[in-house]
Formats: C-alpha cells, structure tokens, sequence
C-alpha cells in the first residue's frame, strides 16, 4: 500500500491482489465552490446607483428642449437672487435704524444742553426768572424721559427752537429796557445841569455833550447848541432893566431927557416914574410900566411882548437887552420841550 500506483517500476504481468477500504464520505456541497451572490448583489447596486446617477445628469442633454428649460432655470435664480438682494438690503435698512436713532437722539441731547446753557445766560441777562425757571424744569424732565420717536423729535426740536428764540429775545428786550432806563436817567441829570446852568446864566458845553451821548436820537436836544455857551441870568436882566427904561425914555423924547427931570427916571428908575405932565409920553411910558410889572413877576417873555410897541428910536434904545432876554426865552423853551421828550420816552 505503500508503493506508488503511478509508478512505472516494479510492474508485474500477474494479477495483482489488493484489498481497498472504503474513505469517508465528503459532501458534495461542501467540495464545490459557491457563485459569490453577496458581491453579484454589490456590484448590481453599484451599477444601479450609477444609472440612475447617469439618468438623472443626462436627463437634461437627451430632452425635447434643453435650451428652454436652461433659460427658465435661469430666470428662476435671477428671480431668486433679487429676491436675496431685497432681503439684504431690508436687513441692512433695519440694523442702520438703531444707528440713525441713536445718532439723531445724541444731537437732540446736544441741543438740549445747548438750550440749558443759554437759559442760564438768559436768566443772568434779565427776563422773567419764574417762567425760564418752569422751562428749565420742562427741559430737564424731557432729558430723563425715555427716546422719542421720530416725528416726535422733529416737533420737539422745532418748538425748543421757538422757545429759545422766545427766551433770547426776552432777554434783548429786558437788556434794552435796562439800557434805556439808564440812558435816561443819565439824560435826565444832564438836562437837571444845563437847566441850573442856565439859571445862573453860566455855559453848558459838557452836559451838552453827555444829553447828545444819553440820547442820541432826540432832535430837541440838538435846538441847545446855539446856546451852549450861556445866557444872561434872569435876575442880570431884571437889574439892568432901569437903565433900559431910561434909555428908552431918553430915545423916546431928547428934548425932555435934557431937563430937570431926566435925571429922576435915570436915577429911580422903575421906583419912580416920571410922566410929563402934558402926557406926551404916555404910550412909552405904559409899556416900560408893564414890562417893568412882567420881568417882576418873572415872566420874561410878557415883559419882552410889551416893550414891541416902542418906535423906532426907543426900541432901538432897548434892543441889547431885547435880544438877549429873547436868547433866554428861547433856550428855556428849548429846554422844556427836551424836558416833555424824555417825559414821553424819546431817545
């Protein structure tokens, strides 16, 4: 049993006695191979998967109208895109909104404190301190209120606007009240100087010129400058007066001025009166009379009016002292209407 079958050595012509022993059963199945249905079924997946990919990719390559559905494709993202875009653009508008908001609530902030600062110039300048007071107040309580919306700010901002104007020019017109009352307080002494000036019969250049600068604009004030220099004192006039008298006597008549009693009219004057007893003076002597009476009493200008109706020689007799009482009875006329002027508040 052990030598090889096979072999060609040793072969015998005779017949050869063997004994053989049956092998063990071996299944057939378990000998013959399988056909591999677990990879056949991969690789049908696998060629599955790719044909319908292929499908699917070449759908639009094999179609009635590839051109078409492109361009409809087309306008389709176009459509999408813009929609996109407006979404964009919405979301951009709304986050600039907080920006713009805050932006535009810091310059009213800035405004506010603007206006704060001025109604303390305001109240300082003049005005009426209890109702800038209640817009302080209002506008404190506007800076510790919550963000107004916007047309909200806008009205708000306009009507701070009116309010500040409105405070301003209550304070120009409190300043200019001020500066008027002083400017005629001031006119007030100098015209006070000029009025006791004339009473002496003295010069008032410099209060001249402080009335001109007190009220600059008041035309009877300009009527003193002819007269700056001074005129004659009442009481000049009212002493030199006999002297006039006599003088006017003397023109009135050269003859009798020559006689014994000329010398009583020169001397006496208005204490004696010296009528010729013919009567020939009688008109000159009746208006001397009531001149003499007038300047008495102090009324220059009736004691002037009545010394009008002398001729010609006896007025010219009188007509120095004339003139300068006329020089005063125009100034103190000058000076009353200056006086009612500033009475009635011109400037």
């Amino acid at each position: 049993m052990s030598d090889d079958p096979f072999s060609d050595a040793g072969r015998t012509s005779g017949p050869i006695d063997a004994q053989f022993e049956p092998a063990p059963a071996v299944s057939a199945e378990a000998a013959r191979p399988g056909p591999g249905w677990a990879a056949l079924a991969a690789v049908g997946l696998i060629s599955a998967l790719i044909g319908a990919a292929a499908g699917a990719f070449g759908a639009g390559f094999v179609g009635p109208d590839p051109s078409g559905d492109l361009a409809a494709a087309q306008k389709r993202l176009e459509t999408r895109i813009g929609e996109l875009a407006a979404v964009q653009a919405a979301i951009d508008e709304k986050l600039s909104e907080p920006a713009a908001a805050s932006a535009e609530l810091a310059g009213l902030i800035g405004e506010l404190d603007t206006v704060s600062r001025r109604l303390d110039q305001a109240i300082a300048a003049g005005g009426d301190p209890q109702a800038l007071a209640v817009l302080a107040e209002r506008l404190d309580a506007l800076e510790r209120g919550s963000p107004a919306s916007s047309p909200d700010v806008t009205a708000l901002t306009e009507r701070l606007a009116g309010l500040e104007a409105a405070a301003l020019a209550a304070a120009a017109e409190s300043s200019a009240a001020v500066k008027s009352s002083g400017s005629r307080a001031e006119a007030a002494l100098a015209l006070s100087a000029i009025e006791s000036a004339t009473r002496r019969g003295a010069g008032f250049e410099a209060d001249y010129r402080a009335l001109r600068t007190a009220v600059p604009g008041n035309a009877n004030v300009k009527r003193l400058a002819p007269y700056v220099s001074g005129v004659t004192a009442l009481t000049t006039l009212q002493a030199e007066f006999p002297k006039v008298r006599a003088a006017v006597v003397a023109a009135a008549d050269p003859e009798t001025t020559s006689g014994r009693l000329s010398w009583i009219d020169r001397t006496f004057g208005d204490a004696v009166s010296v009528r010729p007893a013919n009567g020939k003076h009688s008109t000159v002597t009746k208006a001397l009379d009531a001149a003499a009476a007038a300047l008495d009493a102090g009324d220059l200008p009736a004691s002037v009016q009545a010394l009008a109706v002398l001729d010609e020689n006896a007025a010219l007799a009188a007509e120095d002292w004339t003139r300068r009482a006329n020089r005063r009875i125009t100034l103190e006329e000058a000076l009353e209407d200056v006086r009612l002027s500033l009475v009635e508040g011109g400037n």
